[in-house]
């Protein structure tokens, strides 16, 4: 069970990390409202962290992840 918190753990730090450096870098192309509106969280939550570099809460690390993962891959469905 310890082992699987520390596994969980380690992923959240890893996609927090790819997560604020995609932010960082794409901050021009993207357009941040709608990318709050897709996961349902508070207005203004990614325009914190790039303009004044507030960290995001744990519980939008994995949603946002999953979006930008989702947008980010160019395959046809």
């Amino acid at each position: 069970m310890s082992e699987e918190l520390v596994l969980n753990d380690k992923k959240t730090k890893n996609n927090r990390k790819r997560v604020e450096k995609w932010l960082r870098n794409n901050q021009k192309y993207i357009n941040i409202t709608a990318i709050e509106k897709e996961i349902s969280a508070p207005k203004g939550l990614v325009q914190k962290y790039i303009k004044y570099n507030k960290k995001i809460n744990d519980k939008w690390i994995d949603p946002l992840y999953s979006v930008i993962k989702q947008f980010t891959t160019f395959t046809l469905r």
